[in-house]
């Protein structure tokens, strides 16, 4: 079920096994409480199809995060851009699944298992398939100036912290992929 916060207008996916007539639901944009009665509840639209265009290409974007719950906020940020979403827990299997894909863009994580975002990132830039992709490195643990650029030395087209605003970070999202047209 997706909710939209009453006073802010931000969007937020909840599942609905969660939710009782008297839950309460804090928005993380805007710091309100409000109740899942004063909440208005959303079902996404259906996207038009025009039969003269033909059937519009989503553009692809790999999510490559070991926390669960930090890949289900990435994609629950970029719903309202009707992208094609894939995620991957760890670096080995993001590389085999971009590998796959060949996305448009790839949020991943510096402090991966298995394969960190750094190696991720090299790997990626160079395979010739993939020079077009788009990387956006993420990190909890930014800790100076000298991590971003290390991260653009291994291949990032843009860094961002975790601690990020939705609106920020799609305005962000729709820069890379509009670059990548």
């Amino acid at each position: 079920m997706q909710v939209r916060c009453p006073l802010c207008g931000s969007r937020y996916r909840i599942p609905a096994e969660r939710i009782t007539p008297t839950s309460r639901i804090r928005c993380p944009k805007c710091n309100d409480v409000f109740s899942v009665r004063g909440a208005r509840i959303e079902t996404p639209p259906a996207s038009p199809v025009s039969a003269s265009a033909g059937p519009k290409v989503r553009q692809k974007v790999v999510i490559v995060e070991d926390a669960r719950f930090f890949r289900q906020l990435v994609r629950d940020v970029l719903e309202p851009l009707n992208l094609e979403i894939r995620e991957a827990a760890d670096g080995r299997e993001g590389l085999a699944l971009i590998r796959q894909e060949k996305p448009h863009l790839v949020i991943l994580d510096l402090n991966l298992p298995r394969l960190n975002g750094y190696e991720l990132m090299r790997l990626v830039r160079a395979e010739p398939t993939l020079k077009h992709t788009r990387l956006l490195a993420m990190s909890g643990v930014f800790r100076k100036e000298s991590d971003q650029e290390e991260a653009q030395k291994a291949g990032a087209d843009d860094f961002m912290g975790k601690s990020f605003t939705p609106d920020l970070f799609l305005e962000l999202v729709r820069k890379l992929l509009a670059e990548n047209r």
